[in-house]
Parts: C-alpha cells; structure tokens; sequence
C-alpha cells in the first residue's frame, strides 16, 4: 500500500469515526449511523481490536500509523463518552448513587416518592411475573410496551387482590404481530378514569388525572415509537420518537416511561429542554436495555423515563436483570417532587 493510499484511508476513517462519536444532527438521524451510535460500547471495543491487529501485522506498522492513531482515539472517544455518562448529572438528581444492574430495589421508600417502571415484555412474560416485579419494586406508575390488553387486565386484578390497586389502560399496535402498550397507575397516585391514544405505530398511550383538589398527580405517558429497523423506517422513527420527547417538554410535570427506540445520541433525544432523562440524571445511561441477552455495558440504552426536571428530582435509576422471555431489560427511576 502506498503512503498516500494509506493516508487517504486514513481520513476516511477519521471521517467515519467523528461522525459516529459526536453523533452530528445529521448523522444521529440517518439510516447506518443511527443503528452504529445505539452500541458505543461494541464499536469502540470493535475499533481499538483493529488498531490492535494493525499494530500487530509488521509490514502496516508504519504505512497504517495514521489509521491506527485515528482507531485508537476514536476507541477512547467512546469509552469516554460512556464514562462521562456514568456520572450524574449536575442539577438533575439528588445525586444517590444508582444501583448496580439487576439489583434489588430496597424496601425503604420516601413518602412523596414516585416509583416508575417500564419494560417492554415481547408480549412474553405472564401476569403472574409482571405483578411480583410491580411489588418487589413497589411501582406507583407502570409502562408496559409489547403487552397486550389481556396481560395488563390480569396483572391489574393480580395486584388488586394483593392489596395494591391500580387503573390500567391500553393503547393497541397497527401491527398485527406485536402486541400494544398498556399503562398501570397506582390508585395512591390519582385518578386516571381515561387515557388517549398517541399516534406512534406500536401504540403509545397518555392518561391526564382527573383534578380532586389535593396535590396534583401527573400527566402519565406510556410509549413505544417504531424502530429505526430499515431505511425506509427512517423518517417515521424520526417523527415518532420527537412526538414522544415532545409529550415531556411541553406538559408541565409529565412524566414519560417506554421503549423509546432511540439513545441520547439520537435527534429527538439530544434535546430535551427541561425535561430530564433519569439514566443520565442518575449516572447510568452507560447501562442498556436492549438486547437483555447482551451485558448491560454493551447493550443499547433505548428504554428510557424522561420526566420534567422542574417538577421532579431523579433521585435513582436502575436496570433490572433480564425477566421472563423478553428481550428487554425492565428499568426502574425513582422520583421525588420538587
């Protein structure tokens, strides 16, 4: 290979790396990028083992230089990026430190807290499993995205009999083999007698409190936008995922829980305004969610609670270990009112 040749490989690469690290307005968005910028932890492990081999090959050692500088800090911008994640967020949380993944959510609760679970359950976990981790984690606000009305109903009769009442609605999926998004809201909470449908293909649904004097409950968002899966998915996602974020910024109080199928590095997540992703708030938006068979540092954090940080302090988030068939982790935030 000739210098020059190895030169403009080497540009190339610095190229591909930039536009992945900073994930720019363009880039975050389009088809390629979006899907690379959903794993940095698998691509920065991926670029610093070519550097590795390209270092290790003798006759590359000098004409590849450029590439390999080029690999490696395009590695170490990665990590970095997930290192700086790993940290809470000035002004967003109460700074308690979140739990390690897979942990157990202690019993101890504050009296004003609000505890908000969301998991996406492939429509393959039973009632039964559902209600003893709404329980165990002593969820006040349940989103459920890939469950169907039937589970949500028995789930809801399931943690009425244990003494734990709650409202469930459902919002149905335009596609046919993958079941909607339901919502459980403890009583505790507020009244929440109806819900409307937002316009995401999979089904997303917003349920409004009914007003009873006492301390305003929230406006509750459960979500599930399509997935960035295919080209032609692109500006679909790209529509639905806004519409999503943009039920937290422009509701006074809200809070939003789901299977966003998006990152922070993706456009409609970049910025939230005053809404506060609680991952990032608590230093955990290093951990992902998807795929539940993958460990979390090297799966994609899409499942997410955003929540308007001047109504509420993050006060912990937590990735679950992998329950049931699904292949999500569940994701638990504890809040506080301001």
């Amino acid at each position: 290979m000739t210098r020059g040749r190895a030169a403009s490989w080497g540009l190339a690469a610095a190229a591909a790396v930039v536009l992945v690290v900073l994930a720019v307005p363009l880039g975050g968005g389009t088809f390629g990028v979006a899907q690379l910028v959903s794993f940095r932890a698998v691509l920065a492990l991926g670029v610093l083992a070519l550097a590795g081999v390209l270092v290790g090959v003798p006759w590359t050692r000098r004409r590849l230089v450029p590439l390999v500088v080029v690999l490696a800090l395009g590695g170490a911008a990665q990590l970095g990026v997930l290192g700086w994640r790993s940290f809470p967020a000035n002004g967003a949380s109460d700074t308690t430190t979140a739990a390690a993944p897979g942990a157990v959510a202690s019993s101890a609760r504050a009296g004003d807290e609000v505890v908000v679970l969301s998991f996406n359950t492939l429509d393959a976990v039973d009632a039964p499993t559902l209600a003893a981790l709404v329980l165990r984690h002593d969820a006040d606000v349940v989103a459920l995205p890939e469950t169907s009305a039937a589970t949500a109903r028995e789930v809801a009769r399931l943690l009425a009999a244990d003494g734990s009442p709650v409202q469930w609605h459902a919002a149905e999926s335009a596609v046919p083999w993958i079941a909607g998004t339901a919502l459980l809201v403890s009583t505790d909470l507020g009244r929440y007698p109806a819900a409307d449908d937002l316009a995401t293909r999979l089904g997303s649904v917003r349920a409004t409190p009914v007003a009873d004097g006492t301390l305003a409950a929230p406006v509750l968002v459960a979500a599930h936008p399509r997935a960035p899966d295919r080209r032609s998915a692109m500006a679909g996602w790209r529509t639905e995922t806004a519409l999503v974020v943009q039920e937290c910024v422009a509701t006074p109080g809200a809070i939003v829980a789901g299977d966003l199928n998006a990152t922070l590095d993706h456009p409609a997540l970049r910025d939230l305004g005053r809404c506060v992703d609680a991952a990032r708030a608590a230093g955990s938006a290093a951990h992902g969610t998807w795929p539940a068979a993958a460990p979390t540092l090297l799966a994609a954090p899409i499942d997410h609670v955003l929540v308007d940080g001047r109504t509420w302090r993050v006060t912990g988030f937590e990735v679950l270990a992998r329950t049931g068939a699904s292949d999500h982790r569940p994701v638990v935030a504890r809040l506080v009112r301001r």
